[in-house]
């Protein structure tokens, strides 16, 4: 298992509860406030981190609670979640830390993704998300390090005019 990608906002979920605590050796959570609104996955994720040392990174405006058990808390503006996410994808590509073979065997359309996310420097993201360019490294290669890396996200970035583009950009980053 390389990652984990979790939608709870439809109640779909690719990943079974047990998958996403016990086996995850880092979570990325964004636009879901998990231990309000999914309580058994949050508190999964406080055993994870406290108990198992799994690492934990927090992309939201507000200080939710599991921003207080985060590695990393990466305070966005509202809306900027795309520059976000393609800021990280950048990083993961332009090192050359993702998966070389995973990508090479299970992926399509990587060369667009790349020249994509080429122009989402870590800087220019700082401009639109407000989060500075050095944390947003830090988190990308936090992120690109731990195997299997789950990646939780709710109605906060579905919810949006651009939430399709939020959850395809989620999706992205997972199958670096």
């Amino acid at each position: 298992m390389t990652g984990l990608v979790t939608s709870f906002g439809s109640g779909a979920m690719t990943n079974s509860i047990a998958d996403i605590t016990a086996q995850a050796q880092g979570f990325f959570v964004i636009g879901s406030n998990t231990t309000e609104q999914h309580p058994v996955i949050g508190m999964g994720i406080r055993q994870a981190v406290k108990q198992r040392g799994a690492r934990l990174i927090v992309a939201d405006p507000r200080r939710i609670p599991l921003a207080g058990l985060a590695d990393i808390h990466l305070r966005h503006r509202p809306g900027s979640d795309i520059a976000l996410l393609n800021a990280l994808a950048h990083v993961i590509i332009a090192e050359e830390l993702y998966d070389k073979p995973f990508v090479a065997e299970r992926t399509e359309g990587f060369d667009d993704l790349k020249a994509k996310v080429a122009g989402y420097t870590p800087e220019m993201a700082e401009e639109i998300t407000g989060v500075p360019a050095a944390q947003l490294r830090e988190a990308a290669r936090l992120m690109a390090g731990l195997k299997p890396m789950a990646l939780l996200y709710a109605m906060g970035i579905t919810q949006h005019t651009t939430g399709h583009q939020n959850v395809l950009a989620c999706a992205n980053l997972q199958m670096l």
